[in-house]
């Protein structure tokens, strides 16, 4: 769109049919007549558009798995990677339930004991602690530089949270964002793009990575 070209137009210059080209544009990737042709079409679709084919290769295999795995395996990856932190939210639900009805049982056996037992000495009070201040809010701005900008994802918190952003930021775009302690980003070119934390510049360390941006830096996940 930026580059004023239509499907027709893109149709002939790639070789590659314009409802390949738009289900690549969705995502739907399981609209492809196999998939051993995804990376071929990718790499031809973005070398036709200027943009950088390995960061676009790069970003498939980060989100849709290896090119052996059709679109439709990859999505159920992805919702089973989803469901693991749901499961383990449940798993110490029923450790909670768990813990007080264990504390509740011994509380009954304590009542319902011998009449001689000795009453327990009672337990001295201890001051209440000072409750730790919440995580300071951070606002984070990326601009695109250099000749062709960088490709930019951004979730909100962790790998698994909610996509906020996912493309290339051309020279000269800029994306704001707030958080309200953490953000995980992913970037092509640290080198081609500026980045600020509540108006400061921040060193991105490195080439291409994800990282942890807090109101203290930015920390370099391993890859994975």
């Amino acid at each position: 769109m930026r580059q004023g070209i239509d499907y027709p137009t893109a149709e002939a210059g790639t070789r590659i049919r314009s409802r390949y080209l738009k289900a690549m544009e969705n995502e739907q990737f399981d609209l492809l007549p196999d998939p051993s042709y995804v990376r071929g079409f990718l790499r031809a679709y973005s070398t036709y558009l200027d943009i950088d084919p390995q960061l676009v290769l790069d970003e498939y295999d980060s989100r849709f798995g290896d090119i052996g795995q059709s679109a439709e395996d990859a999505r159920r990856a992805r919702k089973r990677a989803e469901a693991r932190p749901r499961r383990r939210e449940a798993q110490l639900l029923w450790l909670a339930i768990g813990g007080v009805t264990g504390i509740a049982l011994l509380a009954w056996l304590g009542i319902g004991g011998s009449p001689s037992s000795t009453p327990a000495d009672p337990v001295p009070s201890v001051p209440a602690t000072t409750a730790t201040a919440p995580a300071q809010a951070i606002d984070v701005t990326f601009t695109g530089r250099g000749n062709r900008g960088s490709y930019l994802e951004v979730r909100s918190g962790s790998d698994a949270g909610a996509t906020l952003y996912s493309g290339v930021l051309v020279p000269g775009a800029t994306r704001s964002f707030s958080f309200r302690d953490t953000a995980w980003v992913r970037i092509g070119k640290p080198d081609a793009m500026t980045v600020t934390v509540n108006g400061e510049p921040l060193e991105i360390p490195g080439g291409t990575g994800t990282f942890l941006i807090t109101q203290a830096g930015a920390e370099r996940l391993p890859a994975g």
